[in-house]
């Protein structure tokens, strides 16, 4: 994923009012991962460093409370899933 989209997503993410849940990191702080709700729904954002501090991959996923996990690509993405949890649980979209 383009830094650019990534820093979209994360844009939306603020937007929409998504709150930090819960953040860490894995292999000796190479991969951290930040959890980020809304209601019941979710995405995580996954950021390795790659080499050097200076590089990064991030990449999206958004989950659902029934175990469906979707790779997000772009805010579209995102919203498309966040749109069809709406449509299909509106009960479950507490915050």
């Amino acid at each position: 994923m383009t830094h650019n989209k990534a820093l979209l997503i994360k844009k939306w993410i603020k937007t929409m009012g998504f709150k930090l849940t819960k953040s860490h990191s894995l292999d000796h702080h190479k991969k951290k991962i930040k959890y980020y709700t809304l209601g019941n729904f979710g995405v995580y954002e996954q950021t390795t460093l790659l080499g050097s501090k200076m590089t990064s991959k991030m990449k999206f996923t958004s989950w659902t409370p029934w175990g469906e996990n979707i790779e997000v690509n772009s805010v579209k993405d995102l919203w498309l899933a966040y749109e069809d949890f709406e449509k299909y649980n509106p009960n479950l979209l507490t915050t």
